[in-house]
């Protein structure tokens, strides 16, 4: 994927938070002190982004950063949820754990201690 390619696919994403979030361009510029332009240029890809804008942006939307570079939408959604219910987080790693020590189904436990 090109720079420009990437650029304008994470604008997107700051465009879809924003409409999300029920702000305008102005709105969500002036929560950040932007003048508009710059945010338009960013949603539209005309402009390379850098670490400091997509904090800025997603600080002024309450949502954490790297849901702008994740280009699975459902594993974003599930990151936005992590960041807004902390305490969730220990519950998935539990899941995690638990399928990384279970065996898979269909597996016999008897063969396995066998082996």
């Amino acid at each position: 994927m090109s720079d420009h390619t990437r650029s304008r696919e994470i604008g997107r994403r700051i465009a879809a938070a924003r409409q999300a979030a029920g702000l305008t361009q102005r709105e969500l510029a002036e929560r950040m002190g932007w003048p508009r332009f710059s945010l338009i240029n960013l949603e539209l890809g005309r402009r390379g982004t850098t670490i400091d804008k997509l904090d800025a942006v997603a600080l002024a939307l309450g949502i954490p950063p790297a849901v702008f570079l994740i280009d699975d939408p459902a594993l974003a959604t599930v990151i936005k949820r992590l960041a807004q219910e902390p305490e969730a987080v220990a519950d998935v790693q539990f899941f995690l754990d638990a399928r990384e020590e279970a065996p898979l189904l269909g597996d016999d436990p008897v063969r396995q201690a066998e082996s």
